[in-house]
């Protein structure tokens, strides 16, 4: 069980602001900058070899919740957490040399869009090699072309000698993916931030990349933070989710008393929209209404109110206090209302 592992990562009620744009009418009544709050309040831990999924639709809050986590965001962000520590490092309290260290070593991450994250005009050999060498600086070049191959060979590449030769648009999406894998493992980290893995990938490949991804867990017994829009993959992967809507975590609990019973409404949607997982030959599946709100105007209440088909009164007036139920959590007055009933 997770309670018999150490703890890995805890991270407690984590804020993240980012400065808007001052407008020139701002400057002249030297009106101070404005900040959008785009996460608020989140709470959520991991344990050694553990994988946690961290899901919710576009613009929730996901990536930027990760971002925090390795310290990648701009100097102009604001962060702020009452306790957020990786293996016994503060995070917040890292210098910015201590923060880059710690990427890699501990923390690293896969970005969403292998495409986009490879240095087009950069040879694989280069950039896999960069990361050897600024962990390994006294590595010769031909310990690092035979890390390179080794790391290569690990996480399925075909022909890995010829693939450092090769720029990243003469690889395959699936290809392409692997070596962004390959990168982030260089280092030995503890924990891998996997931030939308299977995106742009067809569904062969995508089933290829998640077996990998478990077995590679398997084999180093590394810590997978997952984070997607997709509960199908959740469910491959995941031994607990944490469900993100607008900026807060609105449920959390181990993946299978997750699925069995979703608590909140968004839960249960994300859930009812995956071909395959609950609807049957000749059922419907569902779709949630509406898009996810914009920051700078997050409605009153409970932020989902707005789209949700079970939203009662008291939904759009006022926010629902967290629940705890063993191992379980939920922001949601339909269960508390449950709970106060029995």
């Amino acid at each position: 069980m997770s309670e018999s592992r150490p703890l890995l990562l805890e991270v407690d009620h984590l804020c993240k602001w980012f400065p808007l744009k001052r407008t020139i009418a701002d400057v002249a009544h030297h009106k101070e900058r404005a900040y959008l709050k785009a996460v608020n309040d989140v709470s959520f831990h991991l344990y050694k070899g553990e994988n946690l999924g961290l899901v919710g639709e576009s613009g929730c809050g996901k990536t930027v919740t990760s971002l925090s986590l390795i310290r990648l965001l701009a100097d102009t962000a604001r962060v702020q957490a009452d306790y957020m520590e990786v293996d016994g490092q503060k995070i917040l309290e890292l210098t910015k040399d201590e923060a880059r260290k710690l990427r890699g070593s501990k923390i690293s991450m896969i970005f969403q869009e292998p495409m986009t994250s490879l240095n087009p005009v950069y040879r694989i050999e280069r950039q896999l090699g960069e990361v050897f060498r600024l962990h390994e600086p006294n590595l010769t070049k031909a310990q690092v072309f035979e890390k390179s191959v080794e790391i290569l060979k690990k996480v399925g590449v075909p022909k890995p000698e010829e693939r450092l030769k090769v720029y990243p648009h003469q690889l395959s999406g699936g290809l392409r993916q692997r070596v962004m894998i390959a990168i982030s493992l260089a280092s030995n980290p503890q924990m891998l931030i996997a931030d939308e893995p299977t995106t742009a990938l067809d569904v062969t490949i995508q089933a290829q990349i998640i077996d990998l991804m478990k077995q590679l867990q398997k084999d180093l017994n590394m810590s997978i933070l997952l984070i997607t829009h997709d509960f199908g993959v959740v469910s491959q992967i995941a031994e607990r989710v944490a469900v993100m809507y607008a900026g807060k975590i609105v449920e959390e609990g181990p993946l299978e008393q997750i699925f069995e019973d979703p608590w909140h409404p968004y839960t249960k949607l994300l859930i009812l929209s995956i071909p395959g997982i609950k609807v049957t030959r000749g059922g419907r599946l569902e779709s949630i209404s509406g898009t996810v709100p914009n920051p700078l105007h997050f409605p009153e209440g409970c932020r989902f109110a707005p789209r949700c088909p079970y939203a009662m009164d008291i939904c759009h007036k006022q926010a629902p206090e967290e629940l705890v139920v063993g191992k379980r959590r939920v922001s949601c007055f339909l269960k508390r209302g449950e709970n106060t009933n029995e």
